[in-house]
């Protein structure tokens, strides 16, 4: 009886042990999917698989990174480490020696392509030898007195030649190279041999090979002209203007005419493989039926046909450097009116995997992103893959707006399902949908909101809900494909709040004397000059500035010895100034709302176990629930004014909030220890799963 009873227990044992080693985990990530609105819809019964998640396994609030902003946090979850140890603490980071911003993701190189510049040289010595001997052969067995001598014009025509190809080989090229620190997750784990495929998580650009694994780029891959996604609008409405100021610089196109056959161009990447300032443009045509019923376009030797209201299909668009270089991608057009003038968007252009330059790899292996390509077709690869920018500055309505989003949802799903269907124990997925759609449609859950409209809010709102919607039913599929012992977790970065006042921080340094002046302010920036290397700080006195901010938070003391032309000294005097500006900082008051903007003002050692000082700003500043820093204060700008209303269709935000005002959401199968957690909790909280140890102290605790 004893043995019998032992034997049960081993087989038992081992069977659970064996359950434990092959169970699968599989980690959903939503940008910015909120606690308040998951909650709420929850309680109304409108997200069953959310909620039978949690009956079974548990669900609690996520404390997000300081700040709280989707590559900051992401890369926490990637790494385990706080954004002083990631490198990750903004989207743009500052050079010390010139205060110009650059984004904090990631930064660009230059790698020698062949000999670099004297390649052209060797292609024209190279080619006249074989023109040379070539003709020298022909002459020899021609019989030919003096062969040489009759050789001699090949090194005129090969020369010639390899001048002319020569010149098309690029001296160099560009890379990039990613500025985050720490080891993901994913890279122990193959070290271990578990086999994973991690999907379009932020700042994963470009792509790292790793053991076991399989891994598609996110947020930090730029459109084919380098930018976070650059939009075009075309109209032939001569009196047509922006409704705002265009601060994220939508490439407007204006058309000839309305009628007939219209010539005009699509916008191409900047000429950097040749020293040349100009940028690579190709022709388009646009020709209108003569009852104005649909309009036909011919680019890159492709013709397409849409009517008012209709997308297009993918359609390659390819720009020629020359005859041997080019560069490729993929884009998507939508016909938006054509009575009385045309208007049409073309979405942000995606670079085409099979022809991305070394470097600027979207996938590892390299390879993986063009198989998945041949499998499903063209896809998303720009890493901010749903289009913002032309909604937000009211170029395209919200309708085309969800339309892209659930194209978007559709795309990646397709992915999702193909990767459930694979063996691999680790699988870890993104989705950004619920992100961009709370920054654009927040104002309809805001009945104070600026931009709020009574008559559309029930529309908009529904529009919101259709995202959560999307959000459960891929839960819910996902579920359905795990067996019992399988590890779902489901989480967001951060949560959001409304945006009703913006505040201008670099215009009170100025008032107050932290930021000198050779002028008055009131300068503007947009995200071209940011790009284009534009003129930043025109009016600025480095050498009466004490402090400046960049970023969306990041405050930074003009010290001595950092900046290069700092005039705080380190020590007391640099310590002084921090305490006096946070003090001051909290206690401004909004004179129209008799508000604090300004929630809290951390010192960077009050959240962060260890950083780079030359780096790290000195202080991070997070705003009250209602208001948000500026773009402007962003890219350093200074209107001409403290405070003004946002009333913006970006009106939902979490950038430079409080992170106890956006906390994310975690889900899991699986009961939690404890409900207090963080993002920085889920990276130990993945590798104990996996039955494996993070490889260095880290500050977050296991909660499964």
């Amino acid at each position: 009886m004893r043995r019998s009873v032992l034997a049960v227990l081993v087989v038992v044992f081992a069977g659970s042990a064996w359950a434990a080693e092959t169970a699968r985990v599989v980690v959903l990530g939503f940008d910015g999917a909120d606690p308040g609105l998951t909650e709420a819809m929850m309680a109304q019964g409108k997200l069953p698989h959310l909620s039978s998640l949690a009956s079974r396994g548990g669900y609690a609030r996520l404390a997000p990174t300081v700040p709280a902003q989707t590559p900051v946090s992401w890369a926490t979850f990637t790494t385990g480490l706080d954004p002083g140890g990631t490198q990750i603490f903004d989207f743009l980071r500052r050079d010390p020696a010139t205060y110009l911003p650059t984004f904090a993701v990631a930064e660009e190189g230059r790698q020698l392509v062949l000999l670099g510049p004297r390649t052209r040289f060797a292609v024209t010595a190279a080619l006249a030898l074989l023109g040379f001997l070539f003709l020298l052969l022909g002459a020899r067995l021609l019989g030919r007195r003096r062969p040489w001598l009759h050789a001699l014009p090949g090194v005129i025509l090969g020369g010639t030649g390899g001048w002319v190809v020569g010149g098309w080989i690029p001296a160099e090229i560009p890379t990039v190279l990613s500025r985050r620190a720490g080891t993901p997750f994913w890279e122990i784990a193959g070290h271990h041999g578990v086999h994973s495929t991690v999907c379009r998580i932020p700042v994963t650009f470009p792509a790292a090979p790793y053991p076991h694994g399989h891994l598609l780029a996110g947020l930090g891959v730029p459109d084919l002209r380098g930018r976070i996604g650059a939009p075009a609008f075309y109209t032939s409405d001569a009196g047509f203007q922006p409704a705002t100021d265009n601060e994220f610089s939508i490439e407007l196109i204006r058309l000839p005419a309305a009628t007939g056959l219209i010539r005009t161009t699509v916008a191409g990447p900047p000429n950097k493989l040749f020293g040349a300032p100009s940028r690579i443009d190709i022709p388009m045509e646009i020709e209108v039926s003569f009852d104005r019923t649909r309009a036909t376009a011919r680019v890159s030797g492709q013709t397409f046909t849409l009517q008012p209201g209709q997308w297009s299909e993918w359609i390659k668009l390819v720009f020629p450097f020359n005859p041997v270089v080019k560069a490729q991608g993929w884009a998507r057009f939508k016909l938006l009116e054509l009575d009385p003038h045309i208007k049409l968007y073309l979405a942000p252009i995606n670079p085409d995997p099979a022809t991305v330059p070394p470097g600027f790899d979207l996938s590892a292996p390299r390879s993986w992103a063009v198989d998945l390509y041949r499998q499903f077709g063209p896809f998303k690869t720009v890493g901010w893959a749903i289009d913002t920018w032309t909604p937000s500055e009211k170029f395209v309505d919200e309708i085309t707006f969800m339309e892209d989003v659930e194209h978007t949802v559709d795309e990646f799903r397709a992915l999702l399902r193909a990767f459930l269907a694979g063996s691999d124990r680790l699988l870890v997925h993104y989705f950004e949908e619920t992100d961009r759609v709370g920054h654009l449609l927040w104002r309809a859950l805001d009945p104070l909101h600026p931009a709020h409209d009574s008559a559309r809010a029930a529309e908009l709102r529904g529009m919101v809900e259709r995202t959560y919607l999307l959000m459960d039913d891929i839960v819910g599929e996902v579920a359905a494909a795990l067996a019992p012992d399988d590890l779902l977790l489901v989480l967001s970065d951060h949560g959001f709040s409304t945006w009703r006042r913006s505040f201008h921080i670099n215009t009170w340094l100025a008032r107050e004397g932290y930021i000198g002046l050779t002028a008055p302010s009131g300068n503007l920036e947009n995200l071209e000059n940011l790009f284009d290397r534009g003129e930043f700080w025109p009016n600025v006195d480095w050498r009466r500035t004490r402090a400046y901010h960049l970023g969306l938070g990041g405050l930074y003391i003009n010290l001595a010895g950092r900046e290069a032309q700092g005039v705080v000294a380190p020590g007391e005097e640099y310590e002084r100034l921090r305490r006096e500006l946070a003090a001051r900082l909290e206690a401004v008051i909004d004179p129209a709302t008799g508000q604090r903007p300004v929630s809290r003002v951390f010192l960077r050692e009050q959240v962060y176990r260890s950083f780079d000082p030359q780096l790290i700003p000195d202080l991070i500043v997070t705003t009250s629930e209602g208001y948000r820093l500026s773009w402007q204060s962003a890219l350093g700008g200074m209107p001409d004014r403290l405070f003004e209303d946002n009333d913006r269709v970006w009106s939902g935000d979490h950038c430079t909030l409080d992170p106890e005002v956006v906390p994310g959401i975690l889900f899991s199968s699986r009961p939690l220890l404890r409900r207090q957690l963080a993002m920085i909790d889920v990276y130990p909280t993945i590798l104990r799963t996996l039955g494996l140890a993070p490889p260095r102290p880290v500050a977050g605790q296991p909660f499964l």
